[in-house]
Protein backbone atom coordinates (compact mmCIF):
# COMPACT_ATOMS: atom_id res chain seq x y z
CA UNK A 1 0.00 0.00 0.00
CA UNK A 2 1.51 3.21 -1.07
CA UNK A 3 1.88 6.14 1.76
CA UNK A 4 -0.70 9.13 0.91
CA UNK A 5 1.10 11.91 -0.90
CA UNK A 6 1.06 15.66 0.50
CA UNK A 7 -0.76 17.82 -1.52
CA UNK A 8 1.37 19.91 -3.07
CA UNK A 9 0.46 24.12 -3.08
CA UNK A 10 0.51 24.97 -6.86
CA UNK A 11 3.37 27.56 -7.29
CA UNK A 12 0.92 30.46 -8.29
CA UNK A 13 -0.43 30.58 -4.95
CA UNK A 14 2.54 29.85 -3.15
CA UNK A 15 2.99 32.57 -0.09
CA UNK A 16 6.30 34.95 -1.49
CA UNK A 17 7.59 37.25 1.29
CA UNK A 18 8.97 40.39 0.25
CA UNK A 19 11.39 41.73 2.47
CA UNK A 20 12.33 45.04 0.50
CA UNK A 21 8.87 45.84 0.24
CA UNK A 22 8.69 45.09 4.57
CA UNK A 23 11.57 47.95 4.29
CA UNK A 24 9.73 50.49 2.49
CA UNK A 25 7.13 50.34 5.27
CA UNK A 26 9.56 50.56 8.00
CA UNK A 27 11.19 53.64 5.96
CA UNK A 28 7.53 55.13 5.60
CA UNK A 29 7.65 54.96 9.28
CA UNK A 30 11.11 56.13 10.09
CA UNK A 31 10.25 59.03 7.60
CA UNK A 32 7.01 59.92 9.82
CA UNK A 33 8.68 59.49 13.00
CA UNK A 34 11.61 61.65 12.51
CA UNK A 35 9.30 64.53 11.26
CA UNK A 36 7.18 64.30 14.08
CA UNK A 37 10.01 64.04 16.64
CA UNK A 38 11.41 66.17 14.95
CA UNK A 39 8.46 68.77 15.22
CA UNK A 40 7.05 69.81 11.71
CA UNK A 41 3.97 66.89 11.94
CA UNK A 42 3.03 64.07 9.66
CA UNK A 43 1.26 63.12 6.28
CA UNK A 44 -2.35 64.61 6.45
CA UNK A 45 -2.13 66.44 10.17
CA UNK A 46 -3.40 69.57 8.51
CA UNK A 47 -6.67 67.79 7.86
CA UNK A 48 -7.02 65.33 10.04
CA UNK A 49 -5.23 66.33 13.30
CA UNK A 50 -2.42 64.86 15.11
CA UNK A 51 -4.55 62.63 17.22
CA UNK A 52 -6.11 61.13 14.01
CA UNK A 53 -2.92 61.40 12.11
CA UNK A 54 -1.09 59.15 15.17
CA UNK A 55 -3.92 56.62 15.13
CA UNK A 56 -3.94 56.41 11.29
CA UNK A 57 -0.19 55.72 10.87
CA UNK A 58 0.36 53.26 13.63
CA UNK A 59 -2.20 51.23 12.55
CA UNK A 60 -1.72 51.56 8.39
CA UNK A 61 2.15 51.01 8.41
CA UNK A 62 2.12 47.75 10.64
CA UNK A 63 -0.65 46.34 8.34
CA UNK A 64 1.73 47.15 5.14
CA UNK A 65 4.29 45.67 7.30
CA UNK A 66 3.03 42.34 7.91
CA UNK A 67 1.29 42.24 4.60
CA UNK A 68 4.90 42.48 2.83
CA UNK A 69 6.00 39.77 5.06
CA UNK A 70 2.87 37.16 5.18
CA UNK A 71 3.31 36.87 1.45
CA UNK A 72 -0.60 36.61 0.57
CA UNK A 73 -1.09 36.73 -3.12
CA UNK A 74 -4.24 39.22 -2.68
CA UNK A 75 -2.18 41.72 -1.01
CA UNK A 76 0.19 41.76 -3.73
CA UNK A 77 -1.52 45.21 -5.75
CA UNK A 78 -1.56 47.01 -2.69
CA UNK A 79 1.94 46.22 -1.92
CA UNK A 80 2.94 47.45 -5.58
CA UNK A 81 0.94 50.25 -4.92
CA UNK A 82 2.63 51.25 -2.05
CA UNK A 83 6.10 50.87 -3.34
CA UNK A 84 5.07 53.14 -5.66
CA UNK A 85 3.96 55.60 -3.15
CA UNK A 86 7.00 55.23 -1.04
CA UNK A 87 9.19 55.91 -4.31
CA UNK A 88 7.01 59.09 -5.05
CA UNK A 89 7.36 60.04 -1.32
CA UNK A 90 10.97 59.87 -1.28
CA UNK A 91 11.58 61.35 -4.18
CA UNK A 92 9.17 64.63 -3.17
CA UNK A 93 11.95 65.84 -0.51
CA UNK A 94 14.55 65.96 -3.96
CA UNK A 95 12.02 68.54 -5.99
CA UNK A 96 11.08 70.58 -3.44
CA UNK A 97 14.60 70.84 -1.55
CA UNK A 98 17.94 71.58 -2.52
CA UNK A 99 20.13 69.03 -3.00
CA UNK A 100 23.81 68.01 -4.12
CA UNK A 101 25.34 64.63 -5.02
CA UNK A 102 27.57 63.13 -2.45
CA UNK A 103 30.65 60.39 -3.27
CA UNK A 104 29.28 61.39 -6.89
CA UNK A 105 26.14 59.30 -6.63
CA UNK A 106 24.19 59.98 -3.51
CA UNK A 107 21.83 62.54 -3.66
CA UNK A 108 21.97 64.46 -0.17
CA UNK A 109 19.88 67.45 1.09
CA UNK A 110 21.52 70.30 1.96
CA UNK A 111 18.45 71.55 4.00
CA UNK A 112 14.89 70.16 4.67
CA UNK A 113 11.88 71.06 6.52
CA UNK A 114 13.25 73.72 8.72
CA UNK A 115 15.51 71.36 10.41
CA UNK A 116 19.03 71.91 11.85
CA UNK A 117 21.79 70.95 10.29
CA UNK A 118 23.02 68.68 12.77
CA UNK A 119 19.62 66.37 12.00
CA UNK A 120 20.05 66.34 8.28
CA UNK A 121 23.03 63.26 7.76
CA UNK A 122 20.03 61.09 9.88
CA UNK A 123 17.03 62.69 7.57
CA UNK A 124 19.26 61.64 4.60
CA UNK A 125 20.50 58.04 5.99
CA UNK A 126 16.20 57.38 6.05
CA UNK A 127 15.21 59.07 2.96
CA UNK A 128 17.98 57.31 1.09
CA UNK A 129 16.70 53.58 2.55
CA UNK A 130 13.64 54.60 1.95
CA UNK A 131 14.07 55.45 -1.31
CA UNK A 132 16.18 52.16 -2.25
CA UNK A 133 14.26 49.73 -0.39
CA UNK A 134 11.01 50.67 -2.20
CA UNK A 135 12.99 50.30 -5.54
CA UNK A 136 14.11 47.17 -4.80
CA UNK A 137 10.97 46.10 -4.29
CA UNK A 138 9.41 47.68 -7.17
CA UNK A 139 12.39 45.66 -9.37
CA UNK A 140 12.77 42.44 -7.54
CA UNK A 141 9.11 41.74 -5.49
CA UNK A 142 6.84 42.93 -8.53
CA UNK A 143 5.32 40.51 -10.39
CA UNK A 144 4.58 41.08 -14.33
CA UNK A 145 1.04 41.64 -14.04
CA UNK A 146 1.60 44.46 -11.19
CA UNK A 147 3.72 46.99 -12.32
CA UNK A 148 0.32 48.60 -13.07
CA UNK A 149 -0.59 49.19 -9.45
CA UNK A 150 3.39 50.15 -8.74
CA UNK A 151 3.06 53.25 -11.54
CA UNK A 152 -0.54 54.51 -10.45
CA UNK A 153 1.75 54.72 -6.81
CA UNK A 154 4.41 56.92 -8.55
CA UNK A 155 1.67 58.59 -10.01
CA UNK A 156 0.57 60.31 -6.58
CA UNK A 157 4.03 62.15 -6.78
CA UNK A 158 2.32 65.44 -8.34
CA UNK A 159 -0.41 65.38 -5.16
CA UNK A 160 2.39 64.46 -2.63
CA UNK A 161 4.15 67.35 -3.54
CA UNK A 162 1.21 70.13 -3.36
CA UNK A 163 0.51 68.43 -0.24
CA UNK A 164 4.14 68.77 0.92
CA UNK A 165 4.25 72.60 0.08
CA UNK A 166 1.00 72.80 2.19
CA UNK A 167 2.11 71.12 4.75
CA UNK A 168 5.19 73.12 5.62
CA UNK A 169 3.34 76.38 5.36
CA UNK A 170 0.67 75.06 7.31
CA UNK A 171 3.47 73.75 10.06
CA UNK A 172 5.35 76.85 9.89
CA UNK A 173 1.93 79.14 11.20
CA UNK A 174 1.71 76.30 14.09
CA UNK A 175 5.16 77.47 15.30
CA UNK A 176 4.40 80.82 14.81
CA UNK A 177 1.35 80.55 17.13
CA UNK A 178 3.59 79.37 19.55
CA UNK A 179 2.36 75.48 19.32
CA UNK A 180 5.01 73.17 21.09
CA UNK A 181 4.39 70.34 18.94
CA UNK A 182 6.53 72.69 16.44
CA UNK A 183 9.75 73.17 15.81
CA UNK A 184 10.71 76.69 16.30
CA UNK A 185 13.41 76.28 13.56
CA UNK A 186 10.18 76.42 11.01
CA UNK A 187 10.36 80.00 11.68
CA UNK A 188 13.67 80.59 10.17
CA UNK A 189 12.39 79.28 6.71
CA UNK A 190 10.92 80.53 3.78
CA UNK A 191 7.00 79.74 4.04
CA UNK A 192 8.22 78.12 0.23
CA UNK A 193 11.00 76.91 -1.30
CA UNK A 194 11.89 76.94 -4.56
CA UNK A 195 12.28 73.80 -6.67
CA UNK A 196 15.87 72.87 -7.03
CA UNK A 197 16.52 73.12 -11.03
CA UNK A 198 19.76 70.12 -10.39
CA UNK A 199 22.28 68.90 -8.32
CA UNK A 200 24.90 71.36 -7.11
Amino acid sequence: MRPPQRRRTPKSSARVRRPFNALAALGTAGHNGFERCAGVGVFLEPWLGRRATNALWSAVLPLWFWQALSGRRRDEPMLAFNAGTAIAGSVVHYVEWPWSLRFGFLPWLEEAEGFRPSLLPAYNAILLAWLVSALASLLTETRREHPKFAVAGVATGPLLLVSARHHFVWAREQAEKGDPYFSAALLAESPRRPVAASAR
